[in-house]
């Protein structure tokens, strides 16, 4: 178990319990195994871990038990072990640097569609991230 400080000079237990709470996120694909339905949990944040099951609470149970099997390993070795990111960490300021004519081209775009020019980009990358 390790203890860090937070920026408000707090004590934070960093034990299985507080990683286990982090708002992890998984990947959850269907295949079939001889005719029957299996679900696989990937954890999108902690790479190889991983776990299979004929259901869907199952399979999360399954996954839970084997994060916690990794976070037990990680701190028996003492390794520092990564969390999710959260929305709270980021401004929403990006620098972004382009050609001169993409720059034309998205601005006379907004003006066309009567929108700022960062509106314009949040709705092109939203576009973009949905189809992933």
């Amino acid at each position: 178990m390790a203890t860090y400080k937070t920026e408000k000079k707090t004590a934070i237990k960093k034990d299985i319990d507080y990683y286990l709470d982090l708002p992890w996120t998984y990947t959850i694909e269907t295949t079939k195994e001889d005719g029957d339905l299996l679900y696989i949990v990937y954890v999108n944040e902690l790479p190889g871990v991983a776990t299979d099951a004929p259901t869907l609470p199952e399979a999360m149970t399954l996954i839970k038990d084997a994060m916690r099997g990794i976070f037990k390993l990680y701190l028996e070795q003492g390794e520092e072990i990564p969390e999710p990111m959260q929305e709270e960490q980021f401004k929403g300021n990006i620098a972004y640097r382009t050609t001169n004519r993409r720059h034309l081209l998205l601005a006379k775009e907004a003006k066309k569609r009567d929108v700022s020019l960062s509106s314009l980009i949040d709705e092109c990358i939203d576009k973009t991230l949905q189809r992933k």
